[in-house]
Parts: C-alpha cells; structure tokens; sequence
C-alpha cells in the first residue's frame, strides 16, 4: 500500500506476529461490526473511522497506569516489546496496562499488525501548577503516535496521555479541527510554534484544550513530525521512571464505555456511564491519584473516596480498575517514598 511521504512502499514489520495481533484485537472487544476482522488483521479498513475505533478500544481496554514504577523490585519500566506483549497481553486477567511509553509502543506495533501506517515522535510536555499547564515547555518525556492514511491525511494518536489525553485520534490539518473530549472540554491540535523557538521552522503541533466552547484554549504539549525510534524512548523512559511525576505520583486512569459500571467488582450494581450502546465511544474515566480515587462522567471530576492504607489501594486498584497485582509486586513499594501507612 503506497502511502504518500513514505520512502519505501513496502510498511515496516511489526514486533508483533499476525496471531498475537488477533489476540489483541480480540481483547479489545471490539464492536461487532469489526469481529470479521480479528483472525484477518490486515483487512481492516485503512481509515479513519477504523483507527478511532481501535483508538477507542485501547485506552478503554488498557489502563493508563504507571505502576512499575512503584510496584516492582527494580522500579524501572521496561519498554520492549516483547515485555510489554507479556505484560498486557499473556494473562489479561492481571488488568495491567502502563505509562505512556509502555501503552503507545504496544499500540504502535499494533497498528503496523493491522496494517496502518505509523510512525513514533517524541513530545515536550509544559510544566504545571496544581494540574494546569501554565509553565515552559520541558524535554522529552512524552510519546506519541502518527498514522499516515492512504489518501495522505495524518491523525495523532495519542492513547497515553492518562486523564488529560484526547478520546479520539485528532486530525493533524491547518483548520485546528476541534473534537469534543468529554463533557464540555474540547480538544484540538494546532500547527505553530511555540514561544521558546528562536527558528520560524519546523512548526509543531501543539495539543490544547477548553474546558468549556467559550473558554479560553490552553496547551498540554507539543511534538514534531521526526520520526522517532525505539532506541530514543529507551532514554527517555529512564529519565520518565526517575525524574518526572511519574516517580512521586501514583497514577491509574481507565476510561468507561457507556454502560460500564464505575465499580467493577459489582457489575450491574452502582453508578454507571451512561446508557450501553454497542459502539466503542467514551461516557467517563475513573482516576487514582496517589490516595484519591476520582470518576468523573462527563460532568464535573469529584472524589469517590480516600485511601488510607497500601491494602485500600490494592483493593481500589482491583476494584475500580480490575488491576491485581502478585505478591512480589506488592512488597516492592514496601519502604518505598510512595507507600501508603
């Protein structure tokens, strides 16, 4: 498949092979319109509406969590391939997921399996107060996805930006196409630069929001379109364990299809998101901070409950995210700086 700006005609291999790609996909519990496709990967339609479906599946599949870092002997991500199959993939009972490297570089393979394609880019996120961005744009410490489509559009796709990622693949185009997130914020990529840059060129692609249509448009993040490699992220990922919020924050986001329940231990009981409907589209998130579990349902972002003990979090991780965690991974954060009492 010729897709314009590739040197070579012919997609680079995925790490994935063609049956690990159908177990995916069958994970992913796609709509049933898609199920045609799970044992024939490659025949899925190279389009739009296809990559936000398999978007939509993703980050409502995989929790954005980064705790590696917190709950493992070394606290350190690995970010291959093959471990990141093993841990997401070889027991889905465990309910993991990962950071952001760890989501995007599986969901990049995935997608060259499926027969999109896509390259990976670095991105700089700006430094905030109290969760707001306000400040400079910093290093790279982000990552993101760029799908090529055979008619020569491009779409972000960024499944690994925890709460404050888009729930949709966004347009990379000069009209800032605006895509409504959830409740009333909305979301939009802009092609300019930004204030640090003393050269006119490259422009970037700057990630904003508002929280409501009248509000005023903030940006998160920007990224360029060089093409990064796996041997970049590898750099970046050290520094993230280490140095970055991800080693004094305790995250876990999943976001809801309609008619999930908030609390998964009781299916059918409790709050949910909104009505079911057989498409793969975003009614909600529930978040873990640190000691707070927080739902937020298209509306305003309030607490569900406060977490006084490493044993309420483990609970919590098993009931609001269906997250367990073996043993040597729960004595890990023991002594750790980020235990609870």
């Amino acid at each position: 498949m010729e897709v314009p700006g590739f040197r070579h005609n012919i997609p680079a291999e995925p790490a994935y092979t063609a049956p690990q790609v159908s177990s995916w996909l069958r994970h992913l519990r796609l709509p049933e319109r898609y199920h045609q496709y799970i044992d024939n990967p490659m025949a899925i339609p190279k389009t739009s509406e296809s990559l936000a479906t398999l978007f939509r599946c993703q980050i409502t599949t995989f929790p954005y969590e980064n705790l590696t870092v917190h709950y493992s002997p070394t606290h350190l991500v690995d970010i291959k391939p093959d471990a990141l199959y093993r841990k997401m993939m070889e027991d889905t009972s465990r309910g993991r997921g990962g950071y952001c490297m760890e989501l995007s570089i599986l969901f990049h393979h995935m997608l060259r399996g499926v027969g999109f394609r896509v390259t990976m880019t670095g991105v700089r996120n700006r430094t905030r107060t109290n969760g707001v961005p306000g400040g400079e744009y910093q290093g790279w410490t982000h990552i993101n996805n760029i799908i090529h489509l055979p008619d020569g559009s491009k779409y972000s796709a960024d499944v690994a930006f925890g709460g404050d990622g888009p729930t949709a693949p966004l347009p990379m185009n000069d009209a800032a196409t605006v895509h409504s997130n959830l409740g009333s914020q909305q979301v939009r990529l802009v092609h300019d630069g930004i204030g640090k840059q003393q050269l006119n060129e490259p422009r970037l692609w700057i990630y904003e929001y508002r929280n409501d249509p009248e509000g005023s448009w903030n940006a998160f993040y920007s990224f360029p379109e060089l093409e990064f490699f796996q041997e970049d992220f590898e750099v970046q990922n050290w520094w993230a364990c280490a140095h970055t919020l991800h080693r004094w924050t305790v995250l876990a986001v999943r976001f809801l299809r309609p008619g999930e329940p908030v609390e998964l231990v009781l299916p059918g009981e409790g709050e949910a998101a909104g009505e079911s409907g057989s498409d793969a589209s975003i009614a909600g998130k529930v978040m873990l901070v640190n000691d707070l579990v927080k739902v937020n349902l298209g509306g305003k972002t309030r607490v569900l409950c406060r977490l006084e003990s490493e044993t309420d979090r483990i609970a919590a991780l098993q009931t609001y995210f269906n997250i367990h965690l073996g043993e040597e991974e729960m004595r890990a954060i023991r002594g750790w700086d980020m235990a609870l009492s």
